[in-house]
Formats: C-alpha cells, sequence, structure tokens
C-alpha cells in the first residue's frame, strides 16, 4: 500500500501531531488578539505575519506528504519542522530557568486565555519530544519504500 501509513498506531501518531500542532497555531489567533489588537489596535507585523505562515506551509506540506503519500521529503519536512519548533520552545524553556523562573511559570499567569494558550505551547514543547522520537523509531513504517 502506497498511500497513506500502514498502521492504525501510525495514523493515529499523525493525527496526534496533526492536532497538537494545528491547535498551537490556531491558539496564536486569540494570543495576539488579546495582547496587541484589542488594547492597542496593534495591526500583525508583516514579517512576523509571513514567519507564521511560512511555518505553516512547512508543517502542513511535510505531514501531507508523509500521511497522504508516505513521502521520503514528507518525511524529512515534518521532522524538520519538529525539531526546529521543539528546540524553539526548549530553548526558551531552558532561558527561563536560567534566568530564575520556575519551569512553565507562564501556568502561573491570572489570565485564564493566557492560562490556556501556554498551557497549549507547553503541550506542543512536549509533544514535539515524543513526536521526534516516534517518527526517528517508525522510519521504517512510516515512509514507502
Amino acid at each position: 500500500m502506497k498511500y497513506g501509513p500502514k498502521h492504525g498506531v501510525d495514523r493515529a501518531l499523525m493525527y496526534a501531531i496533526l492536532a497538537v500542532v494545528g491547535i498551537n497555531y490556531v491558539a496564536q489567533v486569540p494570543y495576539y488578539l488579546h495582547l496587541y489588537y484589542f488594547p492597542h489596535r496593534a495591526l500583525p507585523p508583516l514579517v512576523g505575519t509571513m514567519m507564521l505562515l511560512a511555518t505553516l506551509v512547512w508543517f502542513l506540506l511535510g505531514w501531507t506528504l508523509l500521511m497522504r503519500r508516505r513521502s521520503r521529503s514528507g518525511y524529512w519536512l515534518l521532522l524538520t519542522f519538529l525539531l526546529t519548533e521543539t528546540t524553539f520552545y526548549l530553548y526558551n524553556e531552558f532561558n527561563q530557568v536560567t534566568h530564575g523562573f520556575a519551569p512553565f511559570f507562564h501556568l502561573q499567569n491570572h489570565d485564564p486565555l493566557l492560562v490556556v494558550v501556554f498551557a497549549i505551547g507547553y503541550l506542543n514543547m512536549l509533544g514535539g519530544v515524543v513526536f521526534v522520537a516516534a517518527l526517528l523509531w517508525r522510519y521504517r513504517e512510516l515512509v514507502a519504500k
């Protein structure tokens, strides 16, 4: 079978990746509106918006190619996306801890919206570690021969 992952565990992995990363992207909208647009009427910077869209395309292209075609290029696109994103989150977590903040300190925020958005970000970071390991472990099952 060339199209799609062969095993239920691989399909579950792929849909878990889509759900966690997708929710993280969606969470950026209320986060931005709440912190920048509503209080300051600040429009999103074009460069930041383009970078967010570029990373979304990077993710979706990799996910789609791997999920639908089991392609090597899809695998590498998705893996490099997850490595980049997870490294970014881990670096930020490491940086805040080395500067005296408690791990996951953003969850102490008094604003419920921000707590949810930060929790989604932390889930994305932890999920990213698991997803990278799972992609590396299941390479042969995920990529067509």
